[in-house]
């Protein structure tokens, strides 16, 4: 059995289904997709951490900015990503 890139491509931009898919190509597109979404995870975590280690110098500076917003646009990512999901199928 060949490994092609371009089977890997097609894996992981959901044009071929990942059952049907090689299950290498499958493992590495889990990982891309589970760690992209850690990062995003990491990265709000950080923020309300960050916020409430500076949150006296932080309203001094930006007023009453919220951590909302990024829950915000966590819920808009996976809105349009089930979105596109939805469209391909």
């Amino acid at each position: 059995m060949r490994l092609k890139l371009s089977e890997f491509v097609e894996v992981l931009s959901f044009e071929i289904s990942w059952l049907e898919a090689n299950p290498l190509w499958v493992l590495v597109s889990f990982l891309i997709y589970a760690s992209l979404a850690g990062l995003f995870l990491n990265a709000i975590r950080m923020s309300i951490k960050f916020e409430k280690i500076h949150e006296e110098e932080r309203k001094k500076t930006y007023g009453r900015f919220s951590k909302d917003v990024l829950i915000i646009g966590l819920i808009t990512a996976i809105i349009i990503f089930s979105f596109g999901m939805y469209q391909r199928l």
